[in-house]
């Protein structure tokens, strides 16, 4: 018996309703493109092989690439030092050869699947592993080790067919035992089917002139940072500097985090250059999750831009997230008055540094009994050390919270078992001060609130004109606090200087030694992580 013909479209309609959707790929004259960034954790367990642990981490990402949610995604981004280690480091196709190594047994598994579910799932793929690479290469004259073989911190990008279109072996290494770099800075970089370019580097070296920033000097407009932060207070937990870095620069940023709060590793999102955060994440608890974003292209300033807000953790929930403590001891520094309903103006000076301070806010009253955090205006203009691992130089002019009123104790947040009032509300903030004006110095706005993620961009006004007079090209920087807020955990222009440290994050004898090997204050956190 034939069945009716409206039967027969119920029933097409229902088989097309439970089938996996198929999103129609973003081109290059659309105002948006789709990204899908992963916050990633999977931790080893104890009595597990180094190589068991590789396959339950790929079958991890196989399994979000083949989600439902990846569907519309035309780029995915996985986290830095999430899938394999030295043990089962791969060869890696240079991307000049155009090689899909799906079902090429000359790589690794974790190279030949993931460029065979890029394939089948039709996108684009970031991901990053441990490259091993024969010894010596090109014009490197440094010795190799004894087993011929380089090891490397690698990002390898696969277009739709699975092809490895680009890849880029990190430079500015953070406690890397056993890795390499190779003699100079890759400027990585790959081109896509709907239109736009990107630009991509690793981690540490966001806080470097070389890869990241001559990248942006050469046009780049988009960037994919895959990344295991450790977040620092008070101007470098992961999303406050991934926000800072994007707007600054006015360039998308596709960050994807290691999640590790135990050790102080988090921070996944999407940021649209000025326009800030359109997701943003700080984990309390380890996390795997993709997020899936609208990206508009930078060339369509007025495309619509979706923000989607994340749950923010508590104060006292993210005090499970561990975090370091800049060297901040020696900067210059003035007590905001506990003085109720103030308007207060401020000088503040690092020798020849100065910060202006225009700041209008109120005290709570009866605070004789309990916690709050008190907060200083603070100068610097000097070198810091980045946990022995490099050294750079920091300019800066913040407010930042402290939980009593020893100095020790700025930058160091309340245990998640201290109740604290919130005691000073900060009705507006001005912050002016000069900057050089050179390639040598990148100035970004940097603020954080206490549940460690930075505020959104509207509620802030940052301008930056030219300063008239100098001997040398100068800016003067305004950045202001247009929202009232009883939650602030800092609020800073903060910059680095480059010139006085001409090799960014590379130990400078790699450029004449066997190999860049550090010795690890890291690998003692993360020994149960690999």
């Amino acid at each position: 018996m034939h069945k009716p013909p409206v039967l027969i479209c119920i029933l097409l309609l229902l088989l097309f309703a439970v089938a996996p959707s198929k999103q129609q790929a973003s081109t290059p004259g659309d105002p948006h493109y789709w990204a899908g960034v992963v916050e990633f954790s999977s931790a080893r367990v104890s009595d597990e092989t180094v190589e068991a642990s590789t396959a339950n981490r790929l079958a991890q990402y196989l399994t979000i690439i083949d989600s439902g949610e990846a569907n519309v995604t035309d780029v995915i981004v996985f986290p830095e030092g999430t899938l394999n280690g030295y043990e089962t480091a791969s060869f890696v196709p240079h991307p000049r050869d155009y090689i899909a190594p799906c079902n090429n047994l000359q790589y690794e598994r974790v190279v030949r699947d993931i460029s065979c579910a890029a394939r089948n799932r039709k996108k684009y793929i970031v991901i990053n592993l441990t490259e091993k690479a024969q010894c010596p290469e090109q014009s490197d004259t440094r010795p190799c080790s004894p087993d011929g073989l380089y090891h490397f911190n690698t990002n390898v990008a696969f277009d739709r067919e699975g092809v490895v279109v680009s890849r880029y072996r990190k430079f500015n290494l953070f406690g890397e035992a056993g890795i390499n770099t190779t003699t100079y800075p890759e400027m990585a970089n790959f081109d896509t089917d709907f239109g736009v370019q990107f630009g991509h580097f690793i981690c540490f070296d966001l806080m470097f002139n070389q890869p990241a920033l001559e990248l942006v000097r050469l046009g780049i407009t988009d960037f994919i940072f895959p990344t295991m932060w450790f977040s620092e207070l008070p101007f470098l937990t992961a999303s406050q500097i991934q926000q800072g870095w994007a707007f600054s620069n006015n360039v998308n940023l596709l960050a994807a985090g290691a999640s590790f709060p135990g050790v102080g590793s988090t921070g996944t999102g999407v940021y649209a250059g000025r326009r800030g955060a359109i997701t943003t994440v700080m984990n309390h608890e380890p996390q795997t999750k993709l997020y899936v974003t609208q990206v508009p292209k930078v060339n369509y300033p007025n495309a619509a831009i979706n923000k989607i807000p994340q749950p923010k953790g508590t104060p006292a929930q993210m005090a499970k997230l561990l975090l370091k403590r800049d060297q901040i001891d020696k900067y210059t520094t003035k007590d905001l008055p506990m003085t109720s309903n103030a308007q207060l103006e401020e000088r503040v000076c690092y020798q020849s540094h100065c910060c202006n301070f225009t700041i209008n806010y109120s005290v709570k009253s009866n605070l004789q009994n309990t916690k709050y955090y008190r907060y200083k205006l603070a100068a610097y203009d000097a070198g810091r050390t980045f946990d022995g691992f490099a050294d750079g130089q920091i300019t800066t002019c913040a407010i930042m919270a402290c939980s009593s009123t020893n100095y020790s104790d700025c930058s160091r947040r309340f245990d998640a078992n201290e109740a604290y009032d919130e005691a000073i509300t900060f009705n507006a903030i001005t912050i002016v001060a000069k900057f050089p004006d050179n390639p040598d110095t990148f100035v970004l706005p940097n603020n954080v609130d206490t549940s460690i993620v930075p505020f959104d961009v509207s509620e802030t006004e940052y301008v930056v004109v030219p300063s008239v007079g100098d001997q040398t090209p100068h800016n003067i920087v305004t950045y202001k606090l247009n929202n009232p807020h009883s939650d602030l955990y800092t609020f800073a222009i903060w910059a680095r200087k480059f010139e006085n440290y001409p090799i960014s994050g590379a130990n400078p004898s790699s450029l004449v030694s066997t190999l860049v090997l550090i010795a690890v204050g890291v690998a003692g956190l993360m020994r149960n992580v690999w």
